[in-house]
């Protein structure tokens, strides 16, 4: 699926939740639509590794919301 925000929310969750560069670089590619498939050859590691990124992101983003 597609991490779909607003401009504001997304702004939002780059200042509260401690991304790491390579999350962050995993969080645009999924706003855009972009397969695991993708991001792994794009980014040169295994597709696991991309989805324990995303599993990653998903708890930041539940963590900041819950504070928000």
């Amino acid at each position: 699926y597609k991490f779909d925000f607003t401009k504001t929310e997304y702004e939002y969750l780059l200042t509260e939740c401690p991304f790491n560069q390579m999350e962050r670089k995993v969080l645009e590619y999924r706003r855009n639509g972009e397969t695991i498939v993708y991001m792994a050859q794009k980014l040169c590691v295994s597709e696991p590794t991309i989805s324990n990124y995303i599993k990653s992101i998903n708890k930041k983003i539940k963590k900041a919301i819950k504070k928000y």
